[in-house]
């Protein structure tokens, strides 16, 4: 049994951070129902931002944020579409949106409206810049709210260059994780109170929290953006081999370390020499080594490098590029990603969610696509009490796709 089996859950969100925290949901077992529009999520025509194929059968760019779900399409201005709405809601468990504050006042889907009518609601709402303060209301996606707002485009990017060009989605998908952690305990706290809570999670909270360290560097007076050489030591940097491939280097533990590196690489002269034979020497010292440093990995191909300190213990890891993730046979061997192939004979790249149970086989985690908008609307409508001729009244209305 899955964990979150027995839970249901009503979405009414687009793009990607709301999506891809139920789509995390329903991998843990929970029956995601996801409300669009008679036009869909905006999402389904962006395969463009991911260079995905589309075809009438596939949609890998949409479906990455929405595995297992199952889809209705209402029009939720018509009083018909509303009901229909807050018919899900009252057989729900978990609301999931992220619309902001005054589109959901004035469809009376708040929070204040929605714990009077359903108490034991878990109202889930992912935020832009948060729900308090003058910026509330402002419009946040994941390369503004969490990417620009938080110092990662401006001080990850190298000294002296343009802002880091990233991709899509580490915003989102970061505040996917927390909420729909925070979905679960929130769960977890109704079966002791008998009553929901609100929980959210905004772009600009999740970044502010990522990046920790990078704050905490920057209150301490650490500028940034840097460049190599203002490296923590040179023990913790990265380094390009002959064939012009990078690692990172990662001999963190200099009293237990250094040492044994010296002499792996073949310049066992470096730990005695004096700019480098005390911690504090070689920390002051670290553009002179990391100079030295790069001049011996230059020699060899970077797999040399990965093949002599896997084989000595030496933690360091060669960077890779996402052309590679899928087929890394340690992403492979954990089910971390996957191959998956449409029924026309498209074939994408998708990722299962962060998290593993050891009840549930990582191997039999279904891949369900999204299909047509509407696929399921009648098959919902039924559970919900709605006969085959109010069905087809509500349709023929364009209440429902």
């Amino acid at each position: 049994m899955k964990p979150l089996e027995g839970i249901k859950v009503v979405e009414l969100s687009t793009m990607l951070a709301g999506p891809m925290t139920s789509r995390l949901l329903a991998e843990w077992g929970a029956d995601v129902i996801k409300v669009e529009t008679l036009k869909g999520d905006p999402w389904r025509a962006q395969a463009g931002t991911s260079m995905s194929p589309r075809t009438a059968e596939a949609n890998p760019n949409f479906d990455m944020q929405n595995i297992n779900k199952r889809f209705i399409a209402l029009n939720l201005r018509a009083k018909e579409g509303m009901e229909a709405m807050k018919k899900l809601l009252a057989g729900a468990d978990v609301f999931v949106t992220n619309n902001r504050e005054q589109a959901l006042l004035a469809m009376g889907l708040d929070y204040e409206h929605l714990k009077e009518a359903f108490p034991r609601l878990v109202f889930a709402h992912v935020l832009g810049y948060g729900s308090e303060g003058p910026e509330k209301n402002r419009p946040g996606y994941d390369y503004t709210a969490f990417c620009a707002r938080t110092g990662f485009l401006a001080d990850f990017a190298p000294q002296g260059g343009p802002p880091v060009n990233t991709v899509a989605g580490v915003g989102d998908h970061s505040v996917a994780v927390a909420l729909a952690g925070g979905i679960a305990a929130a769960l977890l706290a109704r079966e002791r109170t008998g009553r929901g809570d609100r929980v959210d999670v905004s772009l600009l909270q999740m970044g502010t929290f990522i990046f920790t360290c990078g704050l905490l560097n920057g209150f301490n007076g650490r500028q940034y953006p840097r460049s190599r050489y203002d490296c923590a030591h040179a023990g913790s940097n990265t380094y390009q081999g002959s064939d012009g491939e990078w690692m990172y280097l990662a001999v963190v533990d200099y009293q237990k370390k250094f040492g044994s590196f010296c002499e792996v690489i073949g310049h066992p002269e470096l730990m005695e020499d004096i700019r480098f034979n005390t911690q504090e020497e070689y920390y002051r010292n670290k553009v002179e080594l990391t100079r030295i440093l790069e001049k011996i990995f230059i020699t060899k191909p970077i797999e040399y490098w990965h093949r002599l300190f896997d084989e000595n213990d030496l933690p360091h890891e060669v960077c890779r590029h996402f052309k590679d993730v899928p087929y890394d046979p340690q992403v492979k061997a954990n089910r971390y990603a996957f191959i998956h192939e449409y029924p026309d004979g498209t074939k994408t790249v998708f990722t299962n969610g962060p998290v593993h149970f050891g009840t549930v086989d990582p191997e039999g985690i279904p891949c369900r696509t999204a299909g047509d908008i509407g696929r399921d609307s009648r098959q919902i409508l039924e559970e919900m009490g709605y006969s085959a001729e109010e069905i087809a009244s509500l349709a023929e209305a364009g209440i429902v796709k």
